[in-house]
């Protein structure tokens, strides 16, 4: 039997930062989204309302936005909708967020002096390599040259 439809957010307190940031990153993407399907639609029709006049692709694009950003609310605060399965994937995203966020309190960040020397290294290892395969490349490309395989 379907549970009852509640205003209230699942677990309310938890998880605030990571949901903040899926939410953004969601509407973010519909508003791309919905400017790129307004730019697609052919400007089939023109409505007026409110004595604006409007084209069918910005109504279509701005219908698309507001469901989007109406599941994106659903999907990070959690509001019970009464149906089952939804409520369970919404309640399993949460959970995700909120065990992320968790998980990344618990990261020993890096100080500025250690970023600094792990990315010296990375450099200079991926200068080395990249002097080695250069080398490496003409080398073979000399041999290759030597033999007529390759023109020279």
């Amino acid at each position: 039997m379907a549970s009852v439809m509640s205003l209230a957010p699942y677990r309310p307190r938890q998880g605030y930062h990571a949901r903040a940031v899926a939410a953004a990153g969601l509407i973010l993407l519909f508003l791309f989204g919905s400017f790129r399907l307004y730019s697609m639609l052919p400007n089939q029709q023109l409505f007026e309302m409110s004595g604006l006049p409007l084209y069918s692709s910005v109504l279509w694009a701005g219908g698309v936005f507001i469901v989007l950003g109406g599941l994106t609310s659903l999907f990070t605060v959690g509001m019970r909708t009464g149906v089952q399965s939804l409520d369970e994937l919404t309640g399993g995203f949460i959970d995700l967020l909120i065990e992320t966020q968790t998980e990344l309190q618990k990261v020993s960040w890096p100080n500025k002096e250690q970023l600094t020397n792990s990315t010296t290294v990375v450099l200079i290892c991926m200068i080395v390599l990249g002097a080695f395969l250069f080398a490496v490349d003409r080398m073979v490309a000399w041999i290759m040259s030597i033999l007529r395989v390759l023109p020279g």
